[in-house]
């Protein structure tokens, strides 16, 4: 009886030892809003996205939702999320080819450039490239419907496979709708410099509050956690003595501010207040309603937003909300070491990058970073790591070293034994051995990072212009590549040709952006009231730009499609570098005709 008994002691012993080699959160956070990403998704995308996250031992799949905010942002509300507060129901959808968001130019899939529309397959009656919900609805309400129905269809399947998930969205960024609610003499709401900011202490406010909160429950039963986010871009422009005016916020500001000490101003304690005062209110709703989700705390990484609140926070808020918080720097810099600190306190996690959204037109290697980031969090006693990304093709490689040491802390490989082990697997073994040496030194040294490809913005020619060294490291890795697929053959040999596509895609999107500068600048300067010295600048131009290989590059980036993301990125190449050439194309023309 005594032997069996220290066999349970010892199987106990061991477990115990096993759990604590891994993260007990090993995540992903597919973020919704480009067309490369989840935006565009449908369930088939999400089956096959979480049947290699469960492969890659990831345990939780969060999901963010953005409900209006400042800026460009003002009008961007995602459907996941229904906040439908006294009969006013907000406008959203899914951004698809269709919409005008994110400086994507609205096209329809028919005007697609050469015959890239074919390789895009529609339901009956769609014109546009997105999620089938999107590009099939007619309404704000139907929007939300088949978003939220697939979103319950992928929570269903993240938990038939051992995964928990957290929808979540912005705290006080609300619908734009909603700011007509304002009372004389008694408004809700705080103006910014390009947004306007709910005051918690407001009954309006906290009831939209609570109607967003109350929507994730009703939708999602089963969800496991709720996911509060501090903006991006909190307080542009809000003056704070004039928002101190509101007696109720002032009590409740002057008992807290000596809390965040460590944040850089009063504007940044301010704010810090008001997140205290948006987290309490979620968290007494979540126990008035007897939810069993629990409470997650998140934000972006950048000095003024939420690092320098977070000790504040941890100071005043209860232990069982969770602390999560995006790496700086998209992801080149590792999560604050104060947050070892923090993590005696409460479960902590980080957030890497797979890749940053400044160059989604571009092969991002981080599996250095991805290794020593989670290294780092480990070191740290972490409770979790999360990784955000919006591709699944380009960033695999990434994917996977974060896969590993989430799932293995000891584990200790070189960065170039990560690549030999990968290239091996996807192209052989002389593949990895001529291959290895250049991505690995291209990952490890960065210097692709300043190629820029900023979904996030308007297109100009300047996207994806390549300096000598990213030209040659690329021409070296075609070169390369293209004498082994001779060698190849099968499977092995396809997804050398896809892998190759995306480094000849890049040199040949360097060399239209090029041709495309002069114009772009000719252009540039007449609106600006610039003289332009006759018309043989004209003409220079116009002989560059119909000279680009414009046609090279979409047949190359159409051997690349694999995925979902590679379609999104194909439909963004169409809708901005397309009509840019266009646009100048035709400036240009008829500028002759005038000269």
């Amino acid at each position: 009886m005594r032997k069996i008994q220290y066999l349970f002691i010892a199987l106990f012993i061991c477990l115990e030892i096993q759990a604590q080699d891994k993260f007990n959160i090993r995540g992903v956070l597919p973020w919704h809003n480009f067309l490369s990403g989840p935006t565009s998704w449908n369930l088939s995308d999400y089956r096959i996205y979480l049947d290699e996250c469960r492969k890659n031992g990831i345990n939780f799949i969060g999901f963010h939702n953005y409900t209006g905010g400042g800026e460009r942002y003002a009008t961007y509300v995602e459907p996941m999320i229904k906040i439908e507060y006294k009969n006013i129901l907000p406008q959203a959808c899914f951004d698809n080819s269709m919409t005008a968001r994110w400086g994507y130019l609205p096209m329809a899939v028919k005007d697609f450039a050469f015959d890239t529309g074919k390789i895009f397959q529609l339901p009956v009656g769609a014109e546009a490239f997105g999620n089938n919900g999107s590009i099939t609805s007619h309404s704000s309400r139907e929007h939300y419907e088949k978003a939220q129905s697939l979103m319950r269809d992928v929570l269903k399947m993240a938990h038939e496979r051992g995964i928990r998930m957290a929808m979540g969205f912005e705290f006080g960024v609300i619908p734009p709708e909603y700011f007509s609610l304002n009372v004389a003499g008694d408004c809700f709401y705080w103006a910014g410099e390009s947004n306007m900011i709910p005051n918690p202490k407001s009954q309006i406010a906290a009831e939209i509050h609570y109607a967003a909160i109350d929507d994730i429950l009703n939708t999602y039963p089963d969800i496991d956690y709720i996911w509060m986010w501090l903006n991006e871009h909190s307080f542009m422009g809000v003056d704070v003595q004039k928002a101190l005016r509101d007696k109720p916020f002032a009590r409740a500001y002057q008992e807290n501010q000596a809390l965040f000490k460590e944040a850089a101003d009063s504007s940044a304690r301010f704010v810090g207040g008001w997140a205290l005062e948006y987290m309490k209110l979620t968290y007494k709703h979540l126990k008035s309603k007897g939810s069993r989700a629990k409470l997650i705390l998140g934000g972006w990484g950048g000095g003024h937003q939420l690092p320098s609140l977070l000790k504040g926070l941890d100071r005043a808020l209860p232990q069982d909300i969770i602390f999560s918080c995006l790496n700086p720097d998209l992801g080149k810099s590792p999560q604050p070491d104060f947050l070892e600190e923090i993590a005696r306190n409460r479960s902590v996690w980080a957030v890497p990058w797979l890749e940053g959204d400044h160059q989604l037109w571009h092969f991002q290697p981080r599996v250095n970073m991805m290794r020593e980031q989670v290294k780092l969090a480990a070191e740290q006693n972490l409770d979790g790591v999360i990784a955000i990304h919006w591709r699944t093709e380009e960033p695999r490689f990434n994917f996977r070293t974060f896969a590993r040491f989430a799932s293995d802390k000891g584990a200790d490989e070189s960065v170039d034994q990560l690549y030999d082990r990968y290239l091996t697997e996807e192209f052989g073994e002389e593949a990895a051995k001529e291959m290895t040496p250049l991505l690995a030194r291209m990952d490890r040294e960065q210097i692709q990072w300043n190629v820029p490809s900023p979904e996030f913005y308007a297109y100009t020619p300047e996207w994806g212009l390549l300096d000598e060294n990213n030209v040659r490291i690329r021409q070296e890795l075609v070169s390369s590549g293209e004498s082994l697929l001779k060698k190849l053959r099968g499977e092995k040999r396809e997804n050398l040709k896809r892998f190759i596509a995306m480094f000849r895609f890049e040199l040949l999107l360097g060399e239209v952006d090029r041709a495309m500068m002069p114009a772009f600048i000719l252009k540039k300067k007449e609106v600006q009231g610039e003289k332009i010295n006759g018309s043989q600048e004209y003409m220079d131009a116009y002989r560059l730009l119909v000279s680009a290989p414009v046609k090279e590059m979409f047949d190359t980036y159409m051997e690349r499609v694999h995925s979902r993301g590679e379609l999104g990125v194909l439909s963004s190449l169409n809708q901005r570098v397309w009509r840019e050439y266009n646009d100048l194309k035709i400036y240009l023309e008829n500028k002759i005709k005038e000269k």
